[in-house]
């Protein structure tokens, strides 16, 4: 393994690589967009106690499980999906950084049952999301960056 950071708290052989830390470190796309990176970030945010943060991420997890839901409106795994989207609605109202005509148009498509619709919202809170996580991730950059 290239050269593992211990510094993502990690006691197994889950490690991140000075190049893993570069791509992190170059924007909060490439943090979110990987696995690994979350859980880097998670742990970050974690032993910085940043709770507002945290729960910005798992709402952005859980965004991103609803964008990429595969199924039918026909069985019972979309009333599942309708039932997920409800509590997405709830989690929503803990994160001030959220537009609440966006949360509106949200509940309008998912009253409506309409999955492109609710995608399509989804993707916008999952921007909003991450536009709410730059500061923790700022705090992340100073902190792993070299000087």
């Amino acid at each position: 393994m290239e050269n593992c950071f211990v510094a993502c708290g990690c006691d197994d052989f889950e490690g991140v690589t000075k190049s893993d830390l570069d791509r992190y470190t170059d924007k909060i796309e490439n943090v979110l967009n990987d696995e690994k990176g979350r859980k880097f970030f998670r742990n970050f945010m974690f032993t910085s106690k940043m709770k507002d943060g945290r729960r910005v991420l798992d709402f952005w997890e859980h965004v991103e499980r609803l964008i990429n839901y595969r199924g039918s409106t026909e069985n019972v795994s979309f009333r599942s999906y309708l039932n997920d989207v409800d509590r997405l609605i709830d989690e929503a109202e803990r994160i001030e950084e959220l537009d609440f005509a966006t949360m509106e148009r949200l509940t309008i498509a998912r009253d409506s049952e309409n999955q492109e619709e609710i995608v399509e919202v989804l993707n916008i809170l999952k921007t909003e999301a991450t536009k709410a996580l730059r500061r923790e991730y700022n705090a992340f950059r100073r902190k792993f960056i070299p000087k």
